[in-house]
């Protein structure tokens, strides 16, 4: 975590009413007291001696407020450490007009805070010895990263929505984007300042995102992590039916970043992130990689929105399981060899029986009535 000479002179970063509220005040801790922790903070960052650590372990004995100077500002450190480069960019941005105004404030007050010194950033860690961190500033700089941090991080916009088997919902978010959501569908939804994020737990859904060049729109689904920022996409995230268990990404208008995390079995040089256009889609394999771009018609992009489902060479078991994501089936196949069978073509979810007897006029297969259900064997 690289801050500043500069930096470290800010005050606490002012909450505003939107931002979260501080834990009670800890207690007050002298300014050399925390001058001495930060110098022992900065000294032990690649290691000391055993006499050195045993003058650090002494020095936490002497008095309580030692230990807890020590512990406040390795915290504050520690937290720095993990905030993205790009967090501490946008802040430095919006801090610049209040750091000239205080460097400004300084050369009129005189030197009170020339204590402040360079923290290096984790690839720097091998610290010289002359720099010694003043505890005050470098608390107050790192609280100040910390809070407007949280800020960031903090939803505008949080909301779930789940959809029941059967069900199709619409759904408007605050910015103005548009979510379709099929059957049997779980997300969460996340409108942060810089950004918004939708996590697809499970199901498939359509997404019309409102365009905002500043703040990108992701989609989670899995390992996948689809970014745009206005276009109109689909994105399935199943366990049954169609491609159970991979994440399919098809794009109906506008650009998108597909990007996976899985490393795969062998961890070696399949595709890890991809551009899609319209008329194009992608799909996860059984390692989580991203597969070939394949091309589509848009008019094929979420047909499950007009009520129906598409198979291109799918297994009949296959077929019934989509089916059965809509609504309850009458309808079973026993036999493996009949199971494994392949059709193709357009169909109405809610018109399972009418696929069935259609059946034997595409597969050597009848109907059996077995009680209140019918199971689909081989034609004698």
């Amino acid at each position: 975590m690289d801050i500043r000479a500069d930096d470290m002179t800010m005050e606490r970063y002012p909450l505003d009413t939107d931002s979260p509220t501080t834990a009670a005040a800890a207690p007050a801790i002298d300014a050399d007291v925390e001058t001495q922790a930060a110098t022992w903070l900065v000294r032990r960052q690649n290691g000391v001696a055993a006499q050195d650590e045993a003058a650090f372990q002494d020095w936490l004995a002497r008095h309580p407020s030692h230990r807890l100077a020590y512990a406040q500002l390795d915290e504050t450190w520690q937290r720095l450490d993990r905030l993205p480069q790009q967090d501490v960019a946008r802040w430095r941005a919006e801090r610049a007009g209040e750091q000239r105004e205080i460097a400004s404030d300084k050369r009129r007050a005189g030197g009170d805070r020339a204590r402040a010194a360079v923290l290096a950033s984790p690839g720097r860690r091998a610290f010289l010895p002359r720099f010694a961190v003043a505890g005050t500033a470098f608390a107050a700089a790192g609280a100040g990263v910390i809070g407007w941090e949280y800020w960031q991080n903090s939803p505008t916009f949080s909301a779930q929505y789940q959809t029941r088997r059967g069900e199709l919902q619409t759904v408007s978010l605050p910015d103005g984007s548009k979510m379709d959501l099929d059957t049997d569908t779980h997300v969460e939804a996340n409108l942060y300042r810089h950004r918004r994020e939708i996590r697809l737990l499970q199901g498939q859904a359509m997404f019309t995102v409102q365009s905002d060049p500043h703040c990108p729109f992701h989609v989670l689904a899995q390992a996948v992590t689809v970014t745009v920022v206005g276009t109109r996409f689909s994105v399935r995230c199943t366990q049954t039916g169609l491609e159970h268990g991979s994440v399919r990404v098809a794009v109906e208008e506008g650009r998108v970043r597909v990007a996976t995390e899985a490393a795969g079995a062998t961890g070696s040089g399949t595709q890890r992130s991809v551009e899609l256009g319209a008329g194009q889609t992608v799909a996860t394999d059984a390692d989580g990689l991203l597969g070939a771009i394949d091309a589509i018609s848009p008019a094929e992009v979420a047909v499950w929105r007009k009520g129906r489902v598409s198979f291109e060479n799918t297994t009949l078991q296959r077929a019934l399981e989509e089916f059965a994501r809509y609504g309850a089936t009458n309808i079973a196949v026993d036999d493996p060899a009949v199971a494994a069978m392949r059709i193709t073509g357009s169909f109405d979810v809610h018109e399972l029986n009418r696929f069935a007897h259609a059946l034997p006029r595409v597969l050597p297969v009848r109907l059996r009535a077995r009680g209140d259900h019918w199971e689909i064997v081989r034609s004698a």
